[in-house]
């Protein structure tokens, strides 16, 4: 089953690499404030300030502001329905663990959908709960 959720994955990033360079020229860097500790797909990142910038297709860096914590990570386009002004980032929540989930661009009605870790895949898995969502607006 692992084998089949990384052949689909690599699939589709190589189906959406045709669309995505014309779509990610205008994105630059989106800076954010995140009042608290959260997970970007395996990694752990303490609530401070980032940058968040693509790093090729499918690929985007987070990195802290202190320049201490720092994550590349995969992620697949979305599109929306509106086009925020500023960078919008959608956290998941399970208990009391936030996970980084979408970024949505501003000025664009296009977004990145941040694939699942290991750590949410088994928490949303075994939740006997609802995933509750925060917003934090970029700036």
């Amino acid at each position: 089953m692992k084998n089949n959720a990384t052949r689909l994955m690599v699939a589709m990033m190589l189906v959406l690499g045709a669309a995505l360079p014309v779509w990610a020229q205008s994105s630059g860097p989106m800076k954010v404030t995140v009042p608290f500790d959260f997970v970007v797909e395996n990694s752990r990142l303490h609530a401070g300030d980032y940058t968040i910038q693509r790093a090729s297709n499918g690929i985007l860096r987070i990195r802290g502001n202190d320049s201490r914590s720092a994550s590349t990570f995969l992620a697949i386009p979305k599109q929306g329905n509106v086009t925020p002004e500023k960078a919008h980032f959608i956290f998941h929540r399970y208990g009391s663990d936030y996970f980084l989930a979408t970024i949505w661009t501003p000025g664009q009605e296009t977004g990145w959908e941040v694939l699942q870790g290991k750590l949410e895949s088994e928490l949303a898995r075994k939740s006997a709960f609802p995933v509750e969502t925060a917003l934090v607006i970029g700036h």
